[in-house]
């Protein structure tokens, strides 16, 4: 650039359209933008706020929202540098409203404002501190910027036309009395009618707004309702209460001077507390209630709702899920997971209609934990991602403790048959013994009882059969289950496998067909189709690896061990490990024979072997070895890799059902929950041990005892 060259500048600027994208298309649920006003409200240090619907159904010209609220109010610069500012930074700036209320504001980014478009196209803002003579008045008519933004899309006039920023918003002053205070928002040309039902939703919403854990008791907050509803004449919105009814109860708090956080574990037929290291997100306190069907219609007919999964609170103030645009709760967000973990119907998962739950976070220990702007989400990242890990894992603790009690019930109802059929059994004996002694008249007596008895004891018998039944069909189911899920892991392997050897014929019979017949190329195409041949033995033991998922489950056949897992490395791993450049070492006896179901043996390594190719990407010399080891009264087994390893943190939950940390790589966060299901079938143990490739990877020990 030249000393002589002239320097100009350009702004940016807002196309008269922003008013549509920051309002209506940001926020698209009509009671996310009532939040958001109320939020505003809260902010302001209001003890009482009012939403008010005049003549909302059907709609007229007369129709009306109107929130007001006794709050601090604004004067004409809050106004203009702060209500007419996009994106401002004062709540930024100012992390706690003014004292002595020292709220933690809630709106940070700026743009809530525009919320007001969904609700209706004109808005008259009427405003006030406490010591000031006059209101202000302030009117928007969003329609001015719809008919801008609808003119400039029919006529061409780039040079001259107008910007968001350049439409003008009248206001002006009235005169009002010096102890009043507060914001009054009047929403005119309402966008929607509003049902009952839709001013219920508000009403429920409403309650959820603050924490029942909340801390908002010196200077309350309270939301009231009015309408021409007669439920909703007149109503204060009462907070969302503690949860009395749950089945299981579970709080869980933080230790900030330790640096400590609590979890829950099942152990041993118990779920117990302990304190662990903070994870990435940081500190945080967690409400978790769970009801079973009893407790949920026990706490429908008190508070006529439904149970509606876990929420999220920043500083005692509700964060997201925001509201729901869908009232039918199949339709609902699932930001969590909860509903949407695969195979969930298997395993009896607890889901949103099973648990209520309050997660508190705050602005100074969880910084990195941010809402989505459209109020819907949270900004995904690490620490959004661990956090719906822990939450899951604390519910798996529920569901594994759950699990315990239905088995203890099944054994104890098992036992029960068993004790009634004994019990039949000697009463029977002993009518016997006294009929041999009896009268005519009492044997005939006994023997109507034995008849009876007989009955009964059938009844019990069939009992017992429908029961054994019943729990070997739900070991099948299981056990399909795990087959489905090997399948779906190797379908994708066998899929490149297949293209890989078509991919080699089809080249070598082109070859044929170009030069066939030629005695000069004898030997060549003696080559050829030795080599087609050999692809084809490749693809058909491919095939065969599949159709075993066809097989029985309960086929018992004695197994080189050796043998299946030298076909995993050599043959149908393959192509995988030859494109992903990783070398295998097997140090398992060649005589070492196992006696037990081959699918299910299979299953074990081939997920093994599955979980160590993801944990070897970007990894150089990469390395799968399995060894084993045979002491007096067991065999012991070493499955290692030299991949990125497990973290100390997550090694007591790798074998927890739906725990991942390859869900963008595919993974379901089964395999190892059914590698170790499979082990303890055949009375084994698996356990993450001290890796053999130090200082990465990762060594499985498994242990299998003989003669069981």
């Amino acid at each position: 650039m030249s000393k002589s060259t002239q320097i100009n500048y350009l702004n940016f600027n807002f196309d008269v359209s922003a008013y549509r994208l920051l309002g209506r298309e940001l926020i698209t649920d009509r009671i996310t933008a009532l939040f958001e006003i109320v939020k505003n409200s809260y902010d302001a240090n209001a003890n009482k706020v009012e939403v008010e619907f005049i003549d909302v159904n059907p709609r007229t010209k007369k129709s009306k929202i109107i929130i007001r609220d006794d709050g601090l109010g604004m004067e004409l610069d809050d106004l203009k540098n702060k209500w007419m500012v996009i994106g401002t930074s004062s709540k930024r700036r100012e992390r706690t409203s003014p004292k002595p209320y020292n709220r933690k504001v809630v709106g940070k980014k700026g743009i809530g404002r525009f919320a007001v478009d969904l609700l209706g196209a004109k808005l008259t803002l009427k405003t006030k501190k406490k010591g000031e003579k006059k209101w202000i008045f302030l009117e928007t008519d969003w329609s001015q910027y719809s008919d801008l933004e609808a003119r400039q899309l029919v006529l061409p006039f780039e040079e001259d036309k107008e910007y968001f920023t350049d439409i003008k918003n009248r206001y002006w002053f009235e005169e009002g009395i010096e102890d009043e205070q507060g914001t009054i928002l009047e929403i005119e040309s309402v966008n929607d009618v509003w049902t009952e039902s839709d001013v219920t939703r508000v009403y429920r919403e409403l309650g959820r707004l603050a924490s029942p854990n909340s801390k908002i008791t010196q200077y309350p907050f309270n939301i009231w309702i009015k309408s021409n509803y007669e439920a909703y004449n007149d109503v204060r919105v009462k907070p969302f209460s503690i949860v009395e009814f749950a089945t299981i109860s579970i709080e869980l708090k933080h230790n900030k001077e330790k640096n400590l956080q609590e979890i829950i574990y099942f152990e041993k037929g118990e779920l117990i507390k302990k304190e662990v290291q903070p994870r990435i997100f940081g500190l945080v306190d967690f409400y978790l209630y769970y009801f079973n069907q009893t407790a949920k219609r026990k706490f429908k007919d008190k508070f006529n709702i439904d149970i509606d999964g876990i929420k999220i609170y920043r500083d005692g103030i509700i964060t997201t899920p925001f509201a729901e645009n869908e009232s039918h709760q199949d339709k609902q967000k699932d930001i969590l997971g909860l509903d949407k973990r695969r195979y969930s119907g298997f395993f009896d998962r607890l889901n949103s209609r099973d648990l209520l739950g309050f997660l508190e976070i705050t602005d100074e220990e969880n910084p990195n934990l941010i809402e989505a702007t459209n109020r819907q989400d949270f900004l995904d990242n690490e620490s959004w991602r661990e956090t719906k890990l822990f939450i899951i894992e604390q519910v798996q603790q529920i569901e594994k403790f759950l699990k315990y009690e239905r088995e203890n019930v099944r054994q104890i109802l098992k036992s029960d048959f068993g004790k009634a059929n004994d019990e039949l059994r000697n009463i029977k004996q002993t009518i016997a013994t006294v009929k041999k002694e009896a009268s005519p008249e009492v044997k005939k007596q006994l023997q109507h009882i034995e008849a009876d008895l007989g009955k009964l004891q059938g009844t019990v018998n069939k009992g017992i059969r429908d029961y054994a039944k019943l729990e070997e069909e739900s070991k099948q189911k299981e056990s399909l289950f795990f087959s489905l899920v090997s399948l779906q892991t190797y379908a994708a392997m066998f899929s490149h496998m297949t293209k890989h050897t078509i991919g080699h014929v089809l080249r070598d019979a082109e070859y044929f067909n170009k030069h066939f017949p030629n005695e000069k190329l004898n030997d060549r195409f003696k080559l050829i189709s030795n080599r087609i041949y050999s692809e084809f033995v490749t693809l058909r033991t491919g095939v065969d690896f599949m159709l075993k998922y066809a097989q029985s489950d309960n086929e018992i056949e004695d197994i080189n061990l050796h043998d299946l897992i030298g076909n995993l490395f050599n043959n149908i791993y393959a192509i995988e490990f030859q494109k992903q450049a990783i070398d295998t070492q097997l140090e398992v006896s060649s005589k070492l024979i196992l006696n037990y179901n081959k699918k299910a043996i299979e299953d074990i390594f081939d997920n093994l072997i599955s979980n160590s190719i993801k944990a070897l990407k970007g990894i150089n010399n990469k390395i799968i070895k399995c060894s084993s080891i045979i002491e007096k009264d067991k065999l012991i087994l070493y499955f290692s890799d030299n991949g990125k390893g497990i973290p100390e943190e997550d090694k007591y939950r790798i074998f927890d059902i739906f725990f991942t940390k390859t869900a963008e790589e595919g993974g379901a966060g089964i395999g190892l929950y059914m590698v170790k299901t499979r082990i303890e079938a055949m009375q084994g143990n698996i356990e993450v041990v001290n890796n053999e490739f130090k200082p990465t990877g990762a060594t499985f020990k498994i242990e299998l005892p003989f003669k069981k």
